[in-house]
C-alpha cells in the first residue's frame, strides 16, 4: 500500500512538471546572426519614429560584418566590430555617409551622432524569430529601437 502511494506521489508530480514546463514561456537568446537583414527605425533617444516618414534603416550583413541603410536622406556605410565571446556586444566602426543638401537635416544628424554612441544590442520582446531590436549605449540607455522589414 505504502509503495502504491509513493508510486501515485511520483506519478502527480511528474504530471504536474511537464505541464508547467509546457506552457512556461521559453527563453529566447538573441544571437549576433539574428541582427542580419534589413530594419527600420522606429525609436532613437526614446522618440517614437514612422519610418515611412524619416526613411531611416539599418542593413546589417553579419557575415562580412557591414552595417549600412539610410539615415533619412543620405546612405550610410561602416564596419560591424563583434566578438563571439562578449555576445551582445557591438561597435560601429568607419561609419560614414553620403552628402547630399536634404532639406531638413536635424534627425539625420542626430541619427549619425548616435549611432557611434552603440555599444550593446539586444531583442525587445521575447520571441523567436526576433522581429524588434534595441542598440544601447554605454550608460545602458536605449539609443534605437529597431524593427524587422
Amino acid at each position: 500500500m505504502v509503495k502504491k502511494l509513493g508510486w501515485i506521489c511520483l506519478i502527480v508530480v511528474a504530471a504536474v512538471s511537464f505541464v508547467a514546463c509546457g506552457t512556461a514561456k521559453k527563453i529566447v537568446g538573441m544571437s549576433y546572426s539574428d541582427l542580419n537583414g534589413e530594419w527600420e527605425v522606429i525609436e532613437m533617444n526614446g522618440k517614437t519614429l514612422d519610418p515611412s516618414v524619416t526613411n531611416q534603416t539599418m542593413v546589417f550583413d553579419t557575415y562580412q560584418n557591414i552595417v549600412s541603410g539610410n539615415a533619412g536622406c543620405n546612405r550610410i556605410s561602416g564596419r560591424i566590430e563583434h566578438n563571439a565571446v562578449q555576445r551582445h556586444v557591438i561597435k560601429f566602426m568607419q561609419v560614414v555617409s553620403t552628402r547630399m543638401a536634404c532639406m531638413d537635416m536635424t534627425l539625420e544628424n542626430e541619427y549619425l551622432q548616435t549611432i557611434d554612441k552603440v555599444v550593446r544590442f539586444d531583442a525587445v520582446y521575447n520571441e523567436s524569430p526576433v522581429t524588434s531590436v534595441a542598440l544601447y549605449g554605454t550608460d545602458n540607455s536605449r539609443l534605437f529601437v529597431l524593427r524587422r522589414k
